[in-house]
């Protein structure tokens, strides 16, 4: 009488399936980890656009620029990047009322993708108004 023999363990073809699962499961960890990398760059250049257009729009605020009463530009550093900020005054109906926006890029990128971007509106009064 002729015995088969049964062996035990995995086949060839059950190794190759269970490879190319690791395989499929791998690439689609690293490209998730790379794609969270990415984003957090982002988002973190955001933040920091961010605070340079809040430092713009206080200082103009505050009256401590010296362009109030024009449209101006500068660089301010932050993170070792020089981040350019560009202010845009506009008149609002009341004359003491201007709406102001203030964008922010990159310096080496200029105006071409702005990072932040924020409005206000900041109320001007003549020395002869206050009290």
């Amino acid at each position: 009488m002729i015995r088969l023999r049964h062996s035990e363990g995995f086949t060839l073809i059950e190794v190759v399936v269970a490879v190319a699962v690791i395989a499929i499961g791998l690439a689609a960890t690293i490209n998730t980890v790379a794609s969270v990398s990415h984003n957090t760059a982002v988002l973190n250049e955001r933040i920091i656009a961010t605070w340079v257009a809040q430092n713009a729009l206080a200082q103009h605020a505050l009256n401590l620029d010296d362009n109030e009463d024009r449209d101006a530009q500068g660089v301010q550093t932050i993170a070792q990047i020089d981040w350019l900020w560009e202010k845009t005054l506009h008149p609002t109906d009341d004359q003491n009322i201007r709406r102001v926006d203030i964008k922010v890029t990159k310096q080496e990128a200029r105006a071409s993708h702005v990072l932040a971007q924020l409005s206000s509106l900041v109320v001007y009064f003549d020395a002869q108004d206050q009290p």
